[in-house]
């Protein structure tokens, strides 16, 4: 379970030995959420909030390195390109650390071992445009490639 009831637009990211839910819609109290769960992958407890995002927002994209995890975009409730990381070694809150190449909500991410790619989502104008990130360094995304057509909360993988 959850440390709050949300739903719609929350991003997953995990560790090794960890899984995060962050961010999204907070039903109880009717309002975008800056939570950072982190539950363990070792039993079936409760998560537990370790820590939030700069802002609340949903319709966010998760993506994760070793080392940290991503929340990318969104809305707060206007469209936003902010790309957030937290620590997987230490319970903390986020840091804005780089943006998207374009205000995105409603996007999927996925990882590689050195970058994240958030891809799809609602832009206006339209974006069909995979932004790409580097985890070696906080510089903004740039535009790797695009989507042979447009696409809104569809599903993301990672390495």
């Amino acid at each position: 379970q959850l440390s709050v009831t949300r739903y719609t637009g929350e991003a997953g990211t995990s560790s090794f030995t960890h899984g995060y839910c962050v961010a999204g819609y907070n039903n109880t109290l009717n309002a975008l959420d800056r939570t950072i769960d982190k539950f363990t992958f070792a039993s079936n407890a409760n998560a537990t909030d370790v820590g939030d995002m700069t802002s609340a927002r949903t319709g966010t994209a998760g993506c994760q390195s070793t080392s940290y995890g991503y929340v990318c975009g969104g809305q707060t409730p206007t469209a936003v390109n902010v790309i957030e990381k937290f620590s997987f070694a230490s319970d903390g809150n986020a840091t804005d650390v780089a943006d998207l190449v374009g205000t995105r909500p409603n996007i999927s991410g996925s990882s590689s071992t050195t970058h994240g790619y958030v891809f799809g989502g609602v832009a206006s104008p339209p974006n069909d445009a995979i932004d790409k990130f580097s985890f070696a360094s906080n510089a903004n995304a740039t535009t790797a490639a695009d989507l042979f057509s447009l696409a809104t909360n569809s599903a993301g993988s990672q390495y």
